[in-house]
Protein backbone atom coordinates (compact mmCIF):
# COMPACT_ATOMS: atom_id res chain seq x y z
CA UNK A 1 0.00 0.00 0.00
CA UNK A 2 2.92 2.38 0.65
CA UNK A 3 4.10 2.06 -2.94
CA UNK A 4 0.59 2.72 -4.24
CA UNK A 5 0.28 5.89 -2.17
CA UNK A 6 3.72 7.15 -3.23
CA UNK A 7 3.03 6.56 -6.93
CA UNK A 8 -0.37 8.27 -6.71
CA UNK A 9 0.96 11.32 -4.83
CA UNK A 10 2.31 14.59 -6.17
CA UNK A 11 4.55 17.13 -4.44
CA UNK A 12 1.57 19.04 -3.03
CA UNK A 13 0.36 15.89 -1.24
CA UNK A 14 3.03 16.28 1.45
CA UNK A 15 2.85 18.35 4.63
CA UNK A 16 5.16 19.17 7.50
CA UNK A 17 3.64 17.62 10.57
CA UNK A 18 4.65 16.98 14.17
CA UNK A 19 2.02 14.23 14.48
CA UNK A 20 4.41 11.26 14.37
CA UNK A 21 7.55 12.32 16.25
CA UNK A 22 6.85 15.66 17.89
CA UNK A 23 9.34 17.32 15.54
CA UNK A 24 8.36 18.70 12.14
CA UNK A 25 8.78 16.06 9.45
CA UNK A 26 7.51 15.93 5.89
CA UNK A 27 5.04 13.14 5.18
CA UNK A 28 2.04 12.31 3.04
CA UNK A 29 -1.01 14.34 3.95
CA UNK A 30 -3.77 12.05 5.21
CA UNK A 31 -6.74 12.15 7.55
CA UNK A 32 -4.19 11.47 10.34
CA UNK A 33 -2.15 14.62 9.66
CA UNK A 34 -5.29 16.69 9.07
CA UNK A 35 -6.78 15.71 12.43
CA UNK A 36 -3.58 16.60 14.29
CA UNK A 37 -3.65 20.06 12.68
CA UNK A 38 -7.22 20.90 13.69
CA UNK A 39 -7.17 23.77 16.22
CA UNK A 40 -9.70 22.11 18.53
CA UNK A 41 -7.46 19.05 18.95
CA UNK A 42 -4.49 18.91 21.32
CA UNK A 43 -1.09 19.86 19.96
CA UNK A 44 1.44 17.06 19.45
CA UNK A 45 3.74 16.36 22.38
CA UNK A 46 7.46 16.97 22.13
CA UNK A 47 9.96 14.34 21.07
CA UNK A 48 10.14 11.48 22.17
CA UNK A 49 6.76 11.62 23.92
CA UNK A 50 4.75 11.96 20.70
CA UNK A 51 6.42 8.89 19.23
CA UNK A 52 5.59 6.95 22.39
CA UNK A 53 2.00 8.15 22.21
CA UNK A 54 1.33 7.23 18.58
CA UNK A 55 3.50 4.12 18.07
CA UNK A 56 0.79 1.60 18.96
CA UNK A 57 -2.04 3.36 17.09
CA UNK A 58 0.18 3.72 14.02
CA UNK A 59 1.09 0.04 14.14
CA UNK A 60 -2.60 -0.90 14.26
CA UNK A 61 -3.48 1.56 11.49
CA UNK A 62 -0.78 0.16 9.22
CA UNK A 63 -1.81 -3.43 9.92
CA UNK A 64 -5.45 -2.65 9.18
CA UNK A 65 -4.55 -0.58 6.10
CA UNK A 66 -2.86 -3.60 4.54
CA UNK A 67 -6.31 -5.03 3.75
CA UNK A 68 -7.79 -3.86 0.41
CA UNK A 69 -10.61 -1.36 0.88
CA UNK A 70 -9.85 -0.78 4.57
CA UNK A 71 -10.87 2.61 5.97
CA UNK A 72 -7.54 2.68 7.81
CA UNK A 73 -5.88 3.53 4.48
CA UNK A 74 -7.22 7.06 4.93
CA UNK A 75 -5.18 7.39 8.14
CA UNK A 76 -1.97 5.66 7.05
CA UNK A 77 0.82 8.16 6.46
CA UNK A 78 4.50 7.83 5.63
CA UNK A 79 7.58 10.01 5.82
CA UNK A 80 8.40 11.29 2.35
CA UNK A 81 9.59 14.53 0.82
CA UNK A 82 8.21 16.55 -2.06
CA UNK A 83 10.25 14.35 -4.42
CA UNK A 84 7.33 11.92 -4.15
CA UNK A 85 5.76 13.80 -7.06
CA UNK A 86 8.53 12.66 -9.38
CA UNK A 87 8.17 8.96 -8.55
CA UNK A 88 6.64 7.20 -11.52
CA UNK A 89 7.54 3.55 -11.12
CA UNK A 90 8.78 0.92 -8.67
CA UNK A 91 12.19 -0.55 -9.43
CA UNK A 92 14.01 -3.43 -7.76
CA UNK A 93 16.78 -2.31 -5.42
CA UNK A 94 19.25 -4.39 -7.43
CA UNK A 95 18.51 -2.35 -10.58
CA UNK A 96 18.93 0.95 -8.73
CA UNK A 97 22.27 -0.11 -7.22
CA UNK A 98 23.56 -1.44 -10.56
CA UNK A 99 22.63 1.87 -12.22
CA UNK A 100 24.54 3.75 -9.50
CA UNK A 101 27.60 1.55 -9.99
CA UNK A 102 27.48 2.03 -13.76
CA UNK A 103 27.16 5.80 -13.37
CA UNK A 104 30.07 5.80 -10.90
CA UNK A 105 32.27 3.81 -13.32
CA UNK A 106 31.39 6.16 -16.20
CA UNK A 107 32.21 9.20 -14.06
CA UNK A 108 35.58 7.76 -13.00
CA UNK A 109 36.37 7.06 -16.67
CA UNK A 110 35.58 10.66 -17.63
CA UNK A 111 37.69 11.97 -14.74
CA UNK A 112 40.61 9.80 -15.86
CA UNK A 113 40.25 11.20 -19.40
CA UNK A 114 40.28 14.75 -18.03
CA UNK A 115 43.36 14.02 -15.90
CA UNK A 116 45.22 12.61 -18.93
CA UNK A 117 44.58 15.76 -20.98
Amino acid sequence: MVKEKFLAANSSDTVRSRSMTGKPARMLRTAWTDEWERPENPAPLGMPLQTNLVAEPQLRINQAAAHPGAKARELATYFVGQVVGSLDRVRPTRAVVLDMIEEFADTIGRLEDLADN
